[in-house]
């Protein structure tokens, strides 16, 4: 056995020996990684790439495949996947560049060109406003096609059949698809190519001949293959949503695709024995869990987010679960405080049947960290998150989310209730389903009509802020932006005080320009912290923070021109409290730290954020920003991992 041979199984075992482990064991071989070894064999960064890019730690893996580069430059395979990881990531412009560089230097492989073809895709979407002759879309048919007539591979000629379509060129585009039909023939003799993409392949094929029961009848068997593989199945509908707006597409051929909605759920909790005014009696929990169980059924749902109270909430996991469906728990704080308040009263069985859910749940989270403070603004946030996840998911999977409720149809204004989370929801716009706790009857409430959902959305005028903090709780909930200067250790002492006449300067006119109104605003070195009472805010005021950085000729202030910022964004409540030292407010807390922490981890010139903050702003219907899901990241100091997004305008090519 040669050497190489040698050193690679070796870190093969490491990563099967890792087991459950896995996702920080591959920290722990990154950071402990031989660099005389590494820079002599691209093999460790591919290989340890693919492994963080398949547990979806896609940030991890662009970081690898990035150091690769530097130690392999122009490595076709490590350009190919950064190239994969910056798209993923919403780097479009970026991908493009060094995809182009390797064409030029002669890489005319279908991979290559397929994932070139696949930016001016993207960007034509984007930037393009459906225009069946924009640059972006003929430049994407033109690499396709060639990478087609180099490989004759599947995946080059559908795409480049379905893009001459939409183009008009329909001779073209069904002369290729009879010819991708023949070749997804041949494959399918091989059994290690019968796979779910070779059937959806046959299944466009189809469609774009007019085939429409030919296209409905691959399409269903593709789905037979993909079981509950959803995200393969989002992939395929949006390239038929797509193709919908340009062709004939039948309604049952987009119904064999489709995908069940994302349920949230918010519900009353179970009477307390000798409860004055019965609103969720004992008696009624089993009629009750039998219609969640008849909504679930009828709609298909197989994914859902709720809280863990007893009554409504266990009854909807019950239900769920029975399903073989995934739950997942957003616990308003810790676990402990959470069984005391909205369990125990209940009674052990409702205790143990709580437990339950938490141990059976996919995922359970706590939305803050630390108990009760006696502030109902804890399940006011818990309550946001819910319902900003199951848009986000929804998203993801190009479903629509659904709201389920128990609730006996009173607004009592109380904040963390299930009346709060109803008329949250019908903001959205998006369908609810709401059941009596009592007569078990079920009622569908319509959401905000177009005209109210679209007023929702003009501006700041309208703004919206977190729920003020409860009285006697010293908590609120607010979005926190922190910002590092990235370049500031090698300024030199003179170019100290240009940082901040110049540097700082700019950010501050960028802010009273917008009229962007932090609550609070610190300084100290190279670092920036601004907190905001409404999300929206702190999202409008990163990309301007960003935008500024971009704009702005440093060295004509006599500062480094490569001067940029890292800026990350986070919400959640936290202390409010006169700062001693200071002599002013401030702000503490494990929210503020997590805001903190993400920074680091983000790309210079960029704005990341963390789910909390990514579903409090989905589920403001005033949003008009992207929230790109990047992969889930290690934070520095043990501090967790978490999933993180990539914040940029819905306009930006990014």
């Amino acid at each position: 056995m040669t050497e190489q041979k040698q050193q690679r199984e070796q870190f093969d075992q490491h990563l099967e020996q890792a087991g459950d482990r896995l996702g920080t064991t591959i920290h722990d071989l990154w950071l402990g990684r031989d660099e005389t070894l590494w820079s002599a064999d691209p093999w460790f960064h591919l290989r340890l790439a693919g492994v963080a890019d398949n547990l979806g730690q896609t940030m991890f893996a662009h970081d690898i495949l990035k150091d690769g580069l530097t130690c392999f430059p122009e490595h076709p395979r490590l350009t190919q996947l950064y190239s994969l990881s910056l798209i993923k990531s919403g780097f479009l412009l970026s991908a493009r560049t060094l995809l182009t560089s390797m064409v030029k230097r002669g890489h005319l492989d279908e991979e290559t060109l397929g994932i070139l073809g696949r930016v001016h895709k993207e960007m034509w979407l984007i930037v393009g406003n459906g225009a069946a002759d924009h640059p972006h879309l003929v430049k994407s048919r033109e690499l396709y096609l060639g990478a087609f007539n180099r490989s004759r591979g599947p995946y080059s000629g559908i795409n480049a059949a379905s893009l001459s379509m939409i183009m008009g060129d329909r001779g073209k585009a069904e002369n290729l698809a009879r010819t991708v039909i023949r070749l997804c023939a041949e494959r399918w003799k091989q059994s290690d190519q019968r796979d779910y993409w070779t059937v959806a392949t046959v299944a466009e094929a189809n469609l774009l001949l007019g085939r429409q029961e030919q296209a409905a009848k691959y399409y269903a068997f593709a789905r037979a293959r993909c079981t509950n593989n959803y995200s393969s199945l989002a992939s395929t509908r949006r390239q038929l949503a797509l193709l919908a707006r340009y062709l004939p597409v039948d309604a049952n051929v987009m119904d064999t695709l489709r995908i069940p909605p994302v349920a949230a759920f918010s519900g009353h909790l179970i009477d307390a024995q000798g409860q004055k005014r019965a609103r969720f009696p004992e008696s009624a929990a089993e009629p009750v869990k039998k219609r969640i169980a008849e909504v679930l059924e009828r709609l298909d749902i197989r994914i859902g987010y709720a809280s863990a109270a007893c009554g409504a909430d266990v009854l909807f996991h019950e239900c769920l679960r029975e399903r073989g469906g995934e739950c997942n728990v957003v616990l308003p704080f810790d676990r402990g405080d959470f069984l005391k308040t909205s369990v125990s009263f209940a009674g052990e069985p409702w205790v143990r049947r709580v437990e339950r859910v938490l141990a059976e749940s996919s995922t359970v989270e706590q939305a803050t960290r630390g108990g009760y403070d006696g502030g109902d603004h804890l399940f006011s946030y818990a309550n946001r998150l819910i319902l900003g996840k199951a848009m986000l998911r929804s998203r993801s999977l190009e479903t629509e989310p659904l709201l389920i409720a128990v609730w006996d149809g009173k607004v009592n204004g109380a904040p963390g209730g299930t009346a709060e989370c109803i008329e949250t929801w019908r903001q959205s716009g998006f369908p609810l389903v709401a059941i009596d706790p009592v007569s078990a009857t079920e009622t569908h409430i319509a959401g905000a009509s177009g005209s109210a959902a679209a007023s929702a959305r003009e501006g700041r005028s309208a703004r919206r802020t977190f729920a003020p903090p409860t009285p006697g709780s010293a908590q609120q909930t607010v979005a926190i932006l922190f910002a590092d200067l990235v370049g500031y250790s090698r300024l030199r002492e003179e170019q100290v005080p240009r940082y901040v006449e110049g540097f700082l300067a700019a950010l501050a006119d960028t802010m009273r320009r917008r009229r962007l109104r932090p609550v609070y605003k610190n300084t100290w070195g190279d670092a920036i912290c601004l907190v905001f009472a409404d999300p929206l805010e702190a999202a409008d005021c990163a990309l301007a923070m960003r935008d500024t950085i971009r704009r702005t000729d440093w060295s004509r202030l006599g500062l480094p021109g490569h001067l940029n910022l890292r800026i990350g964004l986070h919400a959640g409540p936290v202390y409010c409290l006169d700062e001693p030292l200071m002599e002013r407010r401030n702000f503490f807390g494990s929210h503020v730290n997590q805001a903190a922490r993400i920074e680091p981890i983000t790309s210079p010139g960029n704005v990341y954020a963390s789910e909390a903050f990514a579903a409090l702003l989905l589920e403001d219907p005033r949003n008009p920003f992207d929230c790109r899901y990047v992969g889930v990241v290690v934070l520095p100091k043990e501090f967790g991992s978490y999933p993180i997004y990539h914040i940029k305008r819905l306009t930006e090519v990014g």
